[in-house]
């Protein structure tokens, strides 16, 4: 059953980043302050997503939820949900010629499927198989 899950993320992904990222070209691009927000915003959350990885590798889900507490799952659920337009935004947004909305997609697509494999493995690290 968690094969047919992960299976059908990936559409579920491309439409949704694909949405976000055409609206992040044509609407929220036009607006600096907006962009400028949004951009701060999604560095904390990449920033995050980064020190996640690292204490993943280096001790693991259990112990990092026992030395961070509960605050470790809340962010880390935080992370799957904002990291793709995280990283959407800071392709579009970027200061002069921002990728475009299409490729941007296709890139967030595919980070959106890694972060749905680490929710995978952090659940089951948790909460064991269910």
């Amino acid at each position: 059953m968690e094969l047919f899950g992960i299976f059908l993320s990936v559409p579920v992904a491309f439409v949704c980043s694909a949405l976000y990222c055409l609206l992040a070209e044509k609407v929220i691009k036009r607006s600096i302050r907006l962009s400028f927000f949004l951009r701060i915003l999604s560095v904390i959350v990449l920033a995050l997503f980064v020190t996640e990885i690292i204490l993943l590798i280096w001790i693991g889900a259990t112990r990092s939820q026992n030395i961070l507490g509960r605050g470790f799952y809340i962010a880390h659920l935080a992370i799957f949900f904002l990291g793709s337009p995280a990283l959407a935004n800071m392709l579009i947004l970027r200061k002069g010629n921002g990728f475009k909305w299409y490729i941007t997609s296709f890139l967030c697509t595919l980070f959106a499927f890694c972060l749905v494999l680490l929710q995978y493995g952090v659940s089951e690290s948790l909460f064991g198989i269910e």
